[in-house]
């Protein structure tokens, strides 16, 4: 997610090496199905759908949240 302190410390890792963040965004992005990271915005409104009553009905689920990536 780009708003995490991890994504930040590889932007900076990568600009050191001439990789600007939109370069690092796309890399990313390419490896998941709808071409795009996930924010932390998107992760939080799943977690608080899970946490509801709108979920009562979703009993021993994993929820897959790579958006279809792969990290191979």
């Amino acid at each position: 997610m780009p708003e995490t302190r991890t994504m930040k410390e590889v932007s900076d890792v990568k600009a050191a090496s001439g990789i600007n963040w939109e370069q690092v965004q796309g890399c990313l992005a390419s490896t998941a199905h709808p071409q795009r990271i996930m924010t932390l915005k998107e992760m939080a409104n799943i977690a608080v759908f899970m946490a509801s009553d709108k979920a009562s009905r979703m009993t021993g689920t994993t929820v897959n949240l790579t958006t279809g990536g792969s990290d191979d």
